[in-house]
């Protein structure tokens, strides 16, 4: 796991996009200085008429200060050389400068900048678009939709209002799209996807981590209206793609061109049966780390037939990285390796005239890899190392996230019938109300009291995030899901399943993944509980979850658009959170209230932890491996094994002689699949362990090891609904203690105490149910 999570990440590094990747279209600059060749040697009165036809009659002084902003910039321009006003421009170096017209006084800068704005109405001026992000003209953009296509303007924005953009978003969108049609001298019909997917990167550029919703919103307009062609979304467009096999070879530079013909013909074999994460790394291996690397250290190398020191000192370098640490995928490049030269020499046996040429001994040997069981071993090692050291520090971070998310709640709640520079308090803690700079700003500020150091947050934003951390946090833990899995939960994947007595099940049902098999398996109440809550939250004025796409960052393709549960309003669309969103949430949840390990180490959670997690669990509590496995969704049981193997010797001794006990019966069934007929008498099973006081959770097929003493018995799930019997039952503990005690009955006293710790437990669990507003019925979802 650890070796190919480390390989991937080497391989995205050597496969960076950057915007240079994703060029702008050329623009022609001789044809925008064409513009208005007549007007190259005109005076202002010229111009002044051309701006009069364009921008209209104006009152007098207005035109009389037009008049003058036109005289201020032809004198500007008539110091440089060219033949045309546009030419004038380019020459002046102005769209290099910083700053324009730096060496104005502030008087003479403002009528050069309107004079440009001017010119650029009229078609006499085009500016690049780098130049309009980095100045802001802020008349320039309604006066060039009023007096340039304004019938397209206001249809565009009528449509972008239609579907959902706020004035903020509409505005913005707008301005961009006059940027692109000042920059390469278009109309609007004229306007390509190219130009903004180059407008995109060059915000990108100048910005970095600038928000593309305008864009998004603009771009599914005209896509929509059949203005431009490429996918639905901008942000499919621009999104890292799959490559072809030739690109994928290509980027690792090799030297020798046979040998590159060769790696694209061997993966375009091994294509149809590979996913593209499992290719583009296979490649990484084969193409930077074993040839690459060898071209760099034996230059002119040209046959696959390796002496034996070439190979030896290949295989001493990879075992290391550059920085010196060990490659942890070392193993796996060997095998990589070792399959490549199989399939070829398999292959020249099939077709001679193709392959024989390249038929040699494999320069990994069996003896290369007979360390490779010692390597699994010391991996799953730290694994239930690590395991060992999150289990006691759960139960914290499901508290911490639960706090986080109810203050939130408070915080956001009170703020907002709090009016701006008012103090008040949530739960013991000091905030002032902060007023926004603008009347558009739909923020809900808040600080810290005493301010001190402490800058101002939305509370609309803090009230987000800590709900659907607490959430990620929930289902993970209590479902053992993948983070990708649960990215790709919709409310389709919530389904119910009556049972011939009439009771409810509520299920969840996983989309093929990563073993590209589904799988379904009862929701609990708690897991209920959480997706009623988020379903509620996603849910749109209609009643309806909004349906929108999941990129795969993986696999780099978009799926199809379903009502996914963890998405988030996106400007006027809807967009799924990223795996790397769901890690930041968990990181911040902790960074509340830090755990520290018996060393002081800091502990941190990652999503597949909790899966780790969640196996130990229903193993160690009893449920048969097999059953796990099915849930968990793995095809090996080893895999269970490892993941929920804490204490190793207790666990394989327990399981061993439970297998051995029953050996002679059922000889190897629990090494196979669970079949529908055993599912259903294992939910039916439940269905007849009802108790007093909730429900008996003891495996499948086991007698009753407390001889009905429930209330000490761990395998009791209490429900909400038995809390006034259980407090009813504590008050006679309490009276039978003090009775013995009278008697001096000190065995009874001494199991009537653990009976009641054990009570008193169960007590506390139930109360912080009910407190969440769980049910002993499934919460609604549908």
């Amino acid at each position: 796991m650890t070796g190919t999570r480390d390989a991937l990440t080497l391989m995205r590094q050597a496969s960076v996009l950057t915007v240079k990747d994703f060029p702008a279209p050329v623009v022609d600059h001789a044809a925008l200085a064409a513009c208005g060749p007549e007007l190259a040697n005109a005076d202002v009165d010229a111009l002044e008429a051309l701006s009069v036809e364009v921008l209209g009659v104006e009152d007098p002084v207005r035109h009389h200060s037009r008049r003058w902003c036109l005289a201020e910039i032809t004198r500007w321009l008539s110091r440089f050389p060219g033949a045309t006003w546009q030419q004038r421009w380019l020459a002046s170096g102005i769209q290099d400068a910083a700053k324009a017209f730096s060496e104005a006084s502030n008087a003479r800068r403002y009528r050069l900048v309107k004079g440009v704005a001017v010119l650029i109405c009229c078609g006499v001026l085009h500016p690049d678009a780098d130049w309009l992000v980095r100045h802001k003209f802020v008349d320039l953009y309604p006066l060039y939709q009023s007096c340039r296509e304004p019938e397209r303007f206001v249809l565009l924005a009528k449509l972008l209002r239609d579907q959902g953009a706020d004035d903020r978003i509409v505005g913005m969108a707008m301005r961009h799209l006059v940027m692109m049609l000042v920059s390469v001298a278009k109309t609007i019909d004229e306007i390509a996807a190219e130009d903004l997917i180059a407008h995109h990167w060059r915000l990108k550029a100048r910005f970095n981590k600038m928000p593309i919703t305008p864009l998004e919103a603009l771009w599914r307009v005209m896509h929509d209206q059949h203005m431009i062609e490429g996918p639905a979304r901008l942000r499919a467009a621009v999104q890292f793609r799959q490559l072809t096999v030739e690109e994928l070879v290509d980027r690792h530079g090799l030297v020798h061109r046979p040998m590159r013909d060769l790696l694209v013909e061997y993966f375009r074999h091994r294509v149809p049966g590979t996913d593209y994460s499992t290719l583009s790394n296979q490649v990484y291996w084969l193409g930077e780390l074993f040839w690459g690397d060898l071209e760099r250290h034996q230059p002119g190398i040209t046959s696959l037939s390796l002496p034996p020191e070439v190979a030896d000192a290949w295989k001493r370098r990879i075992a290391t990285r550059p920085d010196g640490t060990v490659r942890q995928e070392r193993y796996a490049l060997l095998n990589a390796v070792r399959a490549f030269y199989a399939d070829i020499n398999h292959w020249a046996y099939e077709d001679p005239a193709r392959w024989a040429v390249w038929a040699a001994p494999c320069p990994v040997t069996k003896g290369d890899l007979a360390a490779r069981r010692k390597h699994q071993g010391e991996v799953k090692a730290r694994m239930h190392a690590r395991t060992r050291t999150l289990a006691p520090a759960l139960p914290h971070l499901t508290a911490v996230a639960r706090a986080r998310r109810d203050h939130a709640r408070t915080l956001l709640a009170t703020a907002r019938t709090t009016e701006p520079g008012t103090a008040f308090a949530v739960d013991g803690r000091s905030y002032l109300r902060v007023a926004c700079k603008t009347k558009q700003a739909r923020q809900v500020l808040v600080q810290a009291s005493p301010v001190g150091d402490a800058r101002p947050f939305d509370a609309v934003a803090e009230e987000r995030e800590s709900f659907w951390a607490w959430a990620a946090i929930e289902v993970l833990r209590l479902s053992g899901l993948r983070i990708e899995e649960m990215m790709e939960l919709t409310h389709l994947s919530i389904r119910r399943y009556t049972q011939p007595g009439g009771e409810i099940v509520p299920l969840l049902q996983i989309a093929p993944s990563k073993i590209d098999a589904e799988r379904v398996f009862p929701i609990t109440p708690e897991l209920a509980h959480v997706l009623a809550q988020v379903v509620t939250r996603v849910r749109g004025a209609n009643g309806v979850i909004p349906s929108c796409s999941r990129y795969d960052i993986h696999e780099r393709v978009y799926g199809p658009p379903l009502p996914h549960l963890f998405q988030r309003t996106l400007g006027s669309g809807h967009q799924v959170f990223s795996p790397e969103t769901v890690r930041n949430w968990i990181s911040r949840t902790l960074e509340r209230s830090p755990v520290y390990d018996t060393d002081g180490t800091l502990i941190s959670f990652t999503p597949h932890d909790f899966r780790r997690l969640f196996a130990t669990d229903v193993v160690n509590t009893g449920l048969p491996i097999h059953i796990a496995a099915a849930i968990l969704g793995h095809t090996n049981l080893d895999t269970t094994r490892s993941y929920a193997a804490i204490y190793p010797e207790e666990t394989l001794r327990t399981y061993q002689a439970y297998i051995h006990s029953r050996r002679q019966d059922r000889p190897g069934e629990e090494y196979r699949e669970p079949t529908s007929e055993e599912w259903a008498d294992f939910e039916r099973h439940f269905t007849l362990r009802k108790v007093a006081y909730g429900n008996c959770d003891r495996p499948y097929g086991s007698p009753c090891a407390h001889e009905h003493a429930c209330v000490r018995c761990p395998m009791l799930r209490a429900e909400p609904s038995r809390l006034p019997l259980m407090r009813e039952l504590e008050e006679n503990l309490d009276a039978r203690i003090t009775e013995a005690r009278g008697r001096q009955w000190l065995g009874e006293v001494a199991g009537l105490e653990q009976t009641l710790i054990a009570l008193r437990a169960k007590t506390a669990h139930v109360e912080r149910l009910l407190g969440e507003g769980v049910s002993d019925a499934p919460a609604p979802m549908s």
